[in-house]
């Protein structure tokens, strides 16, 4: 079952690309309005919507600048390239479609940004990545096509760092029993954009806990991003030559095509009858060593840095020394050398940096570090 929707979503994604570019922009999502605002009356036009919704998800799940991201469901690059970009993020975006992956890269190297952000055809869930590998989890829109939402969480713990950080806007459904009709609406939208089905925020809450994470939240954004299919409102641009453009594309390439041009009215109902919904969930991945570890070595990063009481209260597990502490290499070995007289010669901070490669020290967190003086400290007292 897994697979054939996978095939399905590479199929219609692949079949589509060229349209959701042309027609929709670059960010394929959602766009973000405040009450009230028109595009038509010097509001945000759909564009800059869908750019707000990304600062919105930054903001609301709290992504750090620099940090190391794992883009589910990529699509062609658009929050990928905000992510690298403004915030210097290095990102890996997957996705089914292989043509998705390819416009991604180009779109990467167009604005400079090769460097920092990468796509591949992967599927989120056996993507061959190691353990705690990212600082965030970044899945915009992408959720709703996974069938198993329990895997795509625990996933998501595994490939995370301790402190790291869940970001995700989906799709969603009202929460409870649908009625006869409504389920009938859901089930055509879910037939037209090759969806298994629709968990509701509350559902998502209850699986990221379920799977271990912390300060678990969703906020709802359905009356924000409603008007994106409203093509009145949101101006967005219809095909030339109207059905007869969409009876020849299905021609060409498929009845699936026809999926993308069902979406709006059926959404728009959705939205409208208020069994559609949409929101942000945001989680922590809690930091696994002992807490009274992690504030005895965010209490030496102070002594070393020279710093009070006040600025341990910033620091988190998902703090880099590198980027966030900029920690020179002298205070690098005095913390070493602090680490190793409070817990023994085993917790030899200089000698495991020295063997990390260029983005390993980058990306290297407080957390990590904490993580680090927990188990080397350990193999000491069982020595």
């Amino acid at each position: 079952m897994n697979a054939d929707m996978n095939t399905a979503v590479e199929r219609y994604y692949d079949t589509t690309l060229d349209l959701y570019e042309e027609l929709w922009g670059e960010h394929v999502h959602h766009g973000f309005w405040d009450e009230g605002e028109r595009p038509d009356a010097d509001g945000a036009d759909r564009h800059t919507a869908t750019d707000r919704l990304v600062h919105e998800l930054v903001s609301y799940a709290g992504v750090p600048a620099e940090a190391r991201v794992l883009d589910v469901g990529c699509g062609i690059g658009g929050p990928a390239l905000y992510l690298a970009g403004a915030l210097r993020c290095s990102v890996v975006g997957v996705t089914l479609s292989a043509q998705q992956a390819a416009r991604a890269g180009e779109k990467a190297a167009e604005a400079g940004l090769a460097e920092r952000a990468e796509f591949h055809q992967l599927d989120a869930l056996s993507t061959g990545f190691p353990d705690a590998s990212f600082d965030v989890l970044w899945a915009v829109e992408s959720l709703m096509h996974i069938a198993d939402r329990e895997a795509f969480f625990a996933e998501a713990m595994r490939l995370l760092r301790p402190g790291g950080r869940l970001a995700i806007a989906t799709w969603s459904v009202r929460d409870g029993a649908l009625a006869e009709d409504e389920q009938d609406l859901v089930d055509q939208i879910l037939k037209h954009q090759v969806m298994p089905s629709f968990s509701s925020l509350e559902e998502h809450e209850r699986m990221a806990s379920a799977a271990g994470f912390t300060e678990v939240a969703s906020v709802d954004w359905s009356r924000a991003v409603a008007n994106s299919w409203d093509p009145e409102f949101a101006l967005i641009k219809k095909p030339e030559h109207g059905r007869a453009t969409m009876v020849s594309l299905a021609r060409e390439r498929g009845a699936d095509v026809l999926g993308f041009f069902y979406a709006g009215p059926l959404m728009k109902k959705g939205f409208d009858t208020g069994v559609m919904t949409y929101g942000a969930i945001r989680a922590v991945k809690p930091v696994t060593q002992n807490a009274e570890t992690y504030g005895e070595v965010v209490e030496l990063l102070g002594v070393v840095l020279d710093e009070d009481d006040a600025w341990r209260t910033t620091v988190t597990p998902a703090t880099t020394l590198d980027g966030d502490l900029e920690l020179e290499s002298i205070e690098l070995t005095a913390l070493s050398e602090a680490l190793q007289a409070r817990y023994g010669a085993t917790v030899d901070l200089a000698t495991h940096v020295a063997g990390l490669d260029v983005d390993e020290i980058i990306a290297f967190t407080v957390g990590d570090l904490a993580a680090f003086v927990s188990s080397n400290a350990a193999q000491a007292d069982g020595a």
